[in-house]
């Protein structure tokens, strides 16, 4: 159940800064004038004013005794009268206050909350139901409808239950359809999943619940095992098609929290949805790995062939320099000979009978020009062809725009994957489009130079691995995607239709503040990029540390400041007073104070039943944020057992809330004068980090510039030394 402060839900700050008590609760002439006329006493008119600010900040009305002083005492003094305390509490239940409300309501031109209300809410929340799951989030499109049609704002647990009301009705229909989709057959095999094994104590259910495991080449046939029995378990993979991306993950999500027992509770129709959503996301998943599995497979072939290139430079430097001795010889015979003859004999003299030594050596150092070592990758590729075309035989591969050509071609090398010729003809009536080779591919594909020459042939082994290093890229760039998957799946998929988009966009247009016509919102940006242009151009003569050098803006170190003695001193002072603090005892204090724990709970969304659930979270928060594991944990602390605080991590804590709390404990930390005094929080800087990672982990790769196997966590953090956004990225993205 989300509390207020996690809506958009208006509530009253407790510390109003000057700024917001000038702009928003500073009475105009119009609104004192109307206060005059409608209360004959100072009291009264003090009463209403505050009831009418507030309103406007909030869309209901609230108890002006409630109202913080910092606001009274502002619109006090505008009205020109003392505040007290007694008489707003008097007011607050006087018939006075209750004829101001309607006048208010009139001058406002705001409706009270009705049934036409009641009912425009429930609509609403209704239909935001089938695209949203978060209570939170139907509430707030409660809201900012009911505010569009200018109705007053009813309590917030009027707002919840119709919430919860529409979530419920809403899914209790998702359910029903897909339980009707599935079919007899299809809800008597979800049904056998869920029988336990009476002698393992297991059911198939804790296996579709279990992770895959590592997705290697030495994993794959585990993979396409396990691909193989979740397609024949995936009964409802068309059920879930008209139903809202998000709404299938959370069913998804809620399923793998439940085990066989507990999925047995559930109500039938909702059991089934679950089950089928958990073994399409599991099947969207393993799709994922095989998917990791090609690319983590095609990276490690060229980066064995960087190696191995870099190796042969080394082998052979002594003959490149050779050769560039000869050339150098060359060049200075010509120029010091007078005749052509004189020149040619001398050139002769130089080159010897090693005339076509010198020509293979030269064409082998120029295959390997710029940095090319595609020639060299076949020998590091031969050994995995096998396991790669039976990886690719389970994944169906299709373009996500109207370039077919690598489509073509997949389908080209399928057709000819037993061979073992050394060139494949093409069909000169039907030519193959290599448009999409590189051109340091070219001539190992094709045999040619040129470009322009429709090829006749291609090398089959430079092809095939041509071809699956494309596909590779393209993966990563989302012009391919693998159907039925997650990660690499058809983006196009999750853009809004062209039908909603013409319905939707003047509305969307309005609420940005942009025009929504092509040429205009062009000249809108464009205005905003010259503005920001001309504003860092005049402040760049007073930047002292960014310079212009080749064209390129380069950005100064910052000159180390020197210590001085006495903070040195300090330094040693505080080190020496300040007491240990146990972290236990902090997570503690900090949840006593802001509540962090707030945003855990069951991932169905359901209240918590939990005893002591604040306890078992933080328990749970200092098990896993200091690396423990649970077993440790409940061996030191008392009262707790490690199935109690793996079953909060399970199924009470997901990486989203996790982030909320974060970012709830970051806001407190910023409220602090000691983040102001590092800087203003308007500045940020980008860092890169390399972590240790096992090879086998998918965000591990072999980095050049850190020498080394791991990932790289890159980072936004500002001047305050927040951390404001972190996140892991591959090799070789900007």
């Amino acid at each position: 159940m989300p509390a207020v402060h996690e809506t958009a839900y208006p509530r009253l700050k407790e510390a109003v800064t000057p700024t917001e008590l000038a702009e928003v609760y500073t009475p105009t002439g119009k609104e004192i004038a109307l206060a005059i006329d409608t209360s004959p006493r100072p009291e009264a008119r003090l009463g209403f004013l505050i009831l009418l600010k507030t309103f406007q900040r909030l869309g209901y009305f609230v108890l002006a005794g409630e109202v913080p002083k910092s606001i009274v005492g502002h619109i006090a003094k505008y009205l020109g009268v003392d505040s007290s305390s007694d008489d707003l509490l008097r007011y607050d239940e006087s018939g006075t206050r209750r004829r101001h409300i309607p006048i208010i309501r009139a001058f406002l031109n705001v409706r009270p909350f009705d049934s036409t209300a009641r009912a425009l809410a429930a609509t609403v929340v209704r239909e935001a139901a089938r695209a949203k799951d978060d209570l939170a989030d139907l509430i707030n499109v409660a809201i900012e409808e009911l505010l569009r049609n200018r109705f007053e704002l009813p309590g917030f647990t009027t707002l919840l239950k119709e919430a919860q009301r529409g979530r419920a009705e809403v899914n209790r229909g998702l359910y029903r359809r897909v339980a009707l989709a599935l079919g007899e057959e299809g809800r008597a095999q979800l049904d056998r999943i869920l029988t336990v094994d009476g002698t393992t104590g297991r059911s198939p259910w804790d296996a579709i619940r279990d992770d895959a495991g590592r997705p290697t080449l030495t994993h794959l046939k585990h993979l396409v095992d396990r691909l193989h029995w979740l397609k024949a378990l995936n009964v409802g993979a068309t059920a879930f098609e008209a139903i809202a991306y998000v709404k299938v993950q959370h069913f998804a999500a809620e399923a793998k929290s439940l085990d066989a027992a507990r999925m047995l509770e559930t109500q039938p129709q909702k059991r089934y949805t679950l089950a089928a959503a958990l073994i399409r996301a599991q099947v969207a998943r393993t799709l994922d790995d095989l998917g990791e599995t090609l690319i983590k497979r095609m990276t490690k072939i060229h980066h064995n062939g960087e190696e191995a290139l870099a190796d042969y430079r080394k082998r052979h430097q002594d003959r490149t320099d050779e050769l560039i001795a000869i050339l150098h010889d060359l060049v200075t015979v010509m120029q010091n000979q007078g005749s052509a003859r004189a020149a040619l004999a001398s050139m002769r003299a130089v080159v010897g009978d090693q005339a076509e030594q010198i020509l293979r050596d030269c064409e082998a150092h120029a295959a390997y020009a710029d940095d090319n070592h595609f020639s060299l990758l076949w020998h590091f590729y031969k050994g995995h062809r096998q396991a790669l075309f039976e990886l690719l035989a389970e994944i169906r591969l299709a373009t996500t725009s109207q370039d077919t050509a690598v489509e073509e071609a997949l389908g080209f090398l399928r057709s000819h994957w037993t061979s073992r010729r050394d060139w494949l003809d093409l069909d000169r009536h039907e030519p193959l489009d290599l448009s999409w080779v590189p051109d340091k591919w070219w001539k190992l594909v094709t045999g040619s130079s040129s470009r322009h020459r429709l090829p006749t042939r291609v090398d089959r082994r430079h092809f095939e691995v041509c071809l699956f290093s494309q596909i590779v890229a393209e993966l990563k760039s989302g012009d391919l995607c693998i159907e039925g998957s997650d990660q690499f799946a058809d983006y196009r998929s999750q853009l809004v239709p062209w039908a909603e988009y013409e319905r939707n966009v003047a509305g969307y247009g309005e609420q940005v503040g942009l025009p929504v016509e092509g040429r205009a919102f062009v000249a809108r940006l464009r205005e905003h990029l010259v503005c920001a242009a001309a504003e860092t151009d005049r402040g760049f003569p007073n930047n002292e540390f960014l310079r212009i050098e080749d064209g390129e803006p380069v950005l100064g170190r910052l000159p180390r400041r020197r210590e001085s003695k006495n903070v040195k001193a300090l330094e040693r002072r505080i080190a020496e007073r300040i007491e240990p603090l146990d972290i236990l005892d902090v997570l503690v204090d900090t949840e006593n104070w802001l509540n962090w724990t707030r945003f855990f709970g069951p991932i169905s969304g359901h209240d918590a039943k939990l005893d002591a659930a604040r306890a078992r979270y933080v328990a749970t928060t200092f098990c896993y944020g200091c690396n423990l594991g649970p077993s440790q944990t409940a061996r030191s602390l008392d009262g707790f057992d490690r199935r109690q605080i793996a079953w909060a991590d399970q199924r009470h804590v997901t990486e989203e809330n996790l982030d909320e709390a974060i970012t709830a404990l970051i806001n407190a930390y910023n409220r602090f004068w000691l983040p102001k005094l590092w800087g203003s929080g308007k500045h940020a800087s980008a860092d890169g980090m390399k972590w240790n990672l096992y090879e086998q982990n998918l965000l591990s790769e072999y980095h050049i510039r850190y020498g080394g196997y791991g990932g790289i966590g890159y980072y936004h953090v500002s001047d305050t030394y927040v951390a404001l956004f972190s996140h892991f990225i591959p090799c070789g993205v900007w």
